[in-house]
């Protein structure tokens, strides 16, 4: 019986790398086995089938996708990319509340493919985790966004506009009641930076992820669990194309608020 096309391309972790390496663009055979981390024997066979079924084409020592592997794999990348996503942290997934997402960006939820599972837990008591300072504190523009509250929230924002730091701060209505209860001063002192702006969601905290936060270098996610509950582990990416995926949901969210004029919560548009 002729193999599956489909089977060539998804049941096989070495023919995956191998075509998602190609479609980078041709390659000579010991590059293929030094960025594979393979040896010669192993993928010899594999080659062999993806030759049979022309999903790939040879000149001399030098392997690249055919139109036919060019196509498919272009098709299969996103089912590839978001399998990965989920395999690599599948204790988080499985257990989020993801609807929060829209579905656009949750077709491309394999832009975060690569993140790193964070779970900072009670150590750091009511200090932020070090990921978000670190990562932040440098960049000339951050987008952060909370729906549960820390304390250290309002401190860290008038700190990040004192560094002359684009600051767009997005709260959900129940952390800026918070906000403006207990940090009034602070959130006056922010607002009254140029560089800082505060945006309220007015809806169910729930309907948002608990954390988006972005700088220049790096994103973090932190979502609710599917009873509403959020456990403290973050995702931590460096990726350009999930930050563009972070900055896109940060937007989306903020096309659904007010921006706000001062802590008495008076909109601005």
């Amino acid at each position: 019986m002729k193999l599956q096309l489909v089977n060539l391309l998804l049941f096989s972790d070495k023919r995956k790398n191998f075509l998602l390496l190609l479609a980078e663009g041709p390659r000579n055979i010991d590059e293929i086995l030094d960025l594979l981390q393979v040896s010669r024997i192993s993928l010899l066979p594999h080659i062999k089938k993806l030759k049979k079924e022309g999903l790939i084409v040879q000149n001399g020592d030098v392997y690249g996708l055919s139109i036919i592997g060019n196509i498919l794999v272009k098709k299969a990348r996103p089912l590839l990319d978001a399998a990965s996503t989920f395999e690599e942290n599948d204790s988080f997934w499985s257990h989020r509340k993801l609807d929060s997402i829209p579905s656009h960006l949750l077709k491309r939820i394999g832009d975060l493919k690569g993140s790193q599972l964070l779970e900072p837990g009670l150590t750091h008591g009511f200090d932020l985790f070090p990921e978000l300072i670190n990562h932040f504190t440098g960049s000339p523009k951050v987008m952060l966004l909370f729906s549960y509250f820390h304390p250290q929230i309002p401190f860290f924002s008038l700190e990040l506009a004192k560094r002359d730091i684009q600051v767009q701060l997005f709260l959900s209505r129940d952390s800026f009641g918070r906000f403006s209860g207990d940090f009034r001063d602070t959130g006056e002192k922010i607002l009254a930076q140029k560089n800082a702006s505060i945006f309220v969601y007015a809806g169910d905290p729930l309907d948002i992820p608990a954390l988006i936060a972005i700088s220049e270098s790096a994103l973090l996610l932190g979502f609710f669990n599917e009873k509403g509950r959020f456990e403290g582990q973050y995702l931590l990416n460096f990726e350009p194309r999930a930050l563009c995926w972070g900055k896109e949901l940060f937007e989306y969210y903020l096309g659904k608020s007010e921006k706000i004029c001062s802590i008495n919560y008076s909109n601005c548009s």
